[in-house]
């Protein structure tokens, strides 16, 4: 079965370890320190891997021992020469560009194998070798090894790194052009979200938070502070997944009162986020701490019978196409300002948010796919794709869901 790479804030939040009375303590496990673990020869190791014609990178390995069920995080490293001493993290924070690195790690998973991702083994050796377009090797020998660590302090920090044996591996990498990270985004579902169905289907079942203007989201991870601004009736439930269809982990539930939350991370449900008093509230999601807040907004936003998407894919003339409400509960009637759009461009495009009838009351950016649009803004420049687009007129967020 396929492993899902997991964010190290969503294998781990919540995990801590306490300390003990004196009068227990020989109850207490004892943490060994264990100096090797195994990380698997694949089967494959001698054939040549073309990560552009590959789904996955199969890998497995051992557990350390380390005495009792300690929760592990396992970091892939890929080096260029079999040494881990410079990783390609420190180089890039030595601004006079004389650090070199030798080593790129891959993000944690928890299961002892993993399916990477091609593509995601394919940015990592761009990352450490900076391949530039057109001068990109037909193969490469990369050395392979795990390194493993688990939490403590809260999950504030890690302790008892080990490293397994080294694997080499023939690759054919690819050139990939190198870029921040998009903004990392969570979705609302709920009884009065969208249809009220809980669903996966984007904009239909589910609505995705939104990025705020400005905003200095972390250029590796996308992690940063996204919201969502909404009408919200009395006696709405809802939860906040970071994964659609994972409701175990990284999933903001009940926090025992209305307006709070807890964040789940496995073990029983606790609930669903409530609501005891109707109006329009703010939802901030910081994405890197990974906490939530709710909180009441003063504003009685223009609700707007009809909104429309326009822009080059439409005509020469830009006309006004409908867009479909999302909130489309009987609770939330009067109340919809999400809109949705199929958008299915053979060419880039630029596009538009608009009233219809006229441009008095038009939105947009240049932000893609996500983005903050302004009253009468530039037009957002849209790559060429299918997209779930959805759209918020109350604060002129938008995004652009590849599908």
């Amino acid at each position: 079965m396929k492993k899902y790479i997991l964010s190290l804030m969503m294998v781990f939040g919540g995990l801590c370890f306490l300390a003990s009375c004196d009068d227990d303590r020989d109850s207490n496990p004892v943490i060994q320190t264990p100096t090797e673990f195994v990380l698997n020869t694949p089967a494959y190791s001698s054939s040549l891997i073309d990560l552009v014609n590959s789904e996955f990178v199969h890998l497995s390995w051992s557990q350390p021992n380390y005495g009792y069920p300690a929760y592990v995080a396992y970091f892939l490293q890929l080096s260029k020469d079999g040494n881990f001493t410079i990783s390609v993290d420190e180089a890039d924070a030595d601004e006079s560009g004389a650090t070199v690195a030798n080593y790129v790690t891959i993000d944690a998973v928890t299961d002892c194998e993993a399916d990477y991702l091609a593509e995601t083994v394919g940015k990592a050796l761009m990352e450490l070798y900076k391949w530039e377009e057109g001068n990109v090797p037909a193969s490469v020998t990369v050395h392979a090894r795990m390194e493993a660590k688990i939490m403590v302090s809260g999950g504030s920090s890690f302790a008892y790194p080990i490293q397994s044996n080294v694997v080499t591996l023939n690759v054919a990498p690819y050139y990939i052009e190198l870029s921040d990270a998009l903004p990392e985004i969570w979705y609302l579902l709920g009884n009065c979200i969208a249809d009220g169905n809980w669903g996966n289907s984007i904009g239909t079942s589910n609505i995705p938070m939104s990025v705020i203007q400005d905003y200095d989201y972390d250029k590796k991870t996308g992690q940063g502070e996204i919201v969502h601004t909404g009408y919200f009736p009395a006696g709405a439930e809802f939860k906040i997944l970071k994964v659609l269809g994972d409701w175990d982990y990284n999933a903001f539930c009940g926090g025992g009162a209305p307006g709070t939350t807890s964040l789940r991370n496995g073990g029983e449900d606790p609930g669903n986020i409530q609501i005891a008093e109707a109006g329009y509230y703010t939802i901030t999601i910081d994405t890197k701490n990974v906490t939530c807040k709710i909180e009441a907004a003063d504003i009685t936003p223009t609700v707007y019978p009809t909104m429309c998407i326009t822009g080059d894919f439409a005509g020469s003339d830009w006309p006004d196409v409908a867009m479909t409400p999302a909130n489309v509960t009987d609770a939330m009637a009067g109340h919809n300002h999400i809109w949705t759009y199929t958008l299915n461009l053979d060419a880039d495009s630029g596009v538009k948010f608009k009233t219809p009838g006229g441009w008095d009351t038009n939105w947009g950016n240049t932000g893609f796919p996500y983005g903050v649009g302004v009253s009468g803004g530039d037009n957002i420049p849209v790559k060429a794709g299918k997209y779930i687009v959805v759209f918020n007129d109350i604060d002129g967020t938008y995004s652009f869901n590849a599908q």
